[in-house]
């Protein structure tokens, strides 16, 4: 009588521990771990959401804030997981802030990603004709 009991019971708890629902893996002890992906792509939701605002901005002094926010945000998402959208969408805020030498190369890294992109092509190329134009004017307009 005693071991049928402890077998019952054994095939009960084997039984309600394969219909538990498995963790994922990046749940650790009741926390949700967020992968270097999900990190990035927060980053890049908050940097576009900024860069959007900034281009709507009327202030300068305001959209200068937004544009620097949105610099910041990107920058992190292509550090943590390099990808087109955050390289391209870097590109346009560092042009937007009048800053080329740092948009061709964020440009130039989006193109690397989508050789045959026609935006980020363009975006290298404006980004490039800036960096020339700048380097004339500097030397004396030759």
């Amino acid at each position: 009588m005693k071991k049928r009991w402890l077998v019952a019971l054994a095939l009960a708890v084997s039984s309600s521990l394969l219909a538990a629902p498995a963790r994922s893996q990046t749940e650790i002890i009741g926390s949700y771990y967020k992968t270097p992906e999900q990190k990035a792509m927060e980053c890049y939701g908050r940097g576009v959401k900024a860069k959007r605002k900034a281009e709507g901005e009327k202030d300068p002094a305001k959209q200068a804030k937004l544009y620097l926010k949105a610099k910041e945000e990107l920058s992190k998402s292509v550090g943590l997981q390099p990808h087109y959208d955050g390289y391209l969408a870097l590109g346009q805020v560092y042009l937007a802030m009048g800053n080329p030498e740092s948009a061709f190369d964020a440009c130039s890294h989006a193109q690397g990603l989508k050789p045959k992109d026609e935006t980020a092509k363009a975006c290298a190329e404006e980004a490039w004709q800036k960096v020339q134009e700048a380097a004339r004017e500097k030397g004396g307009g030759r």
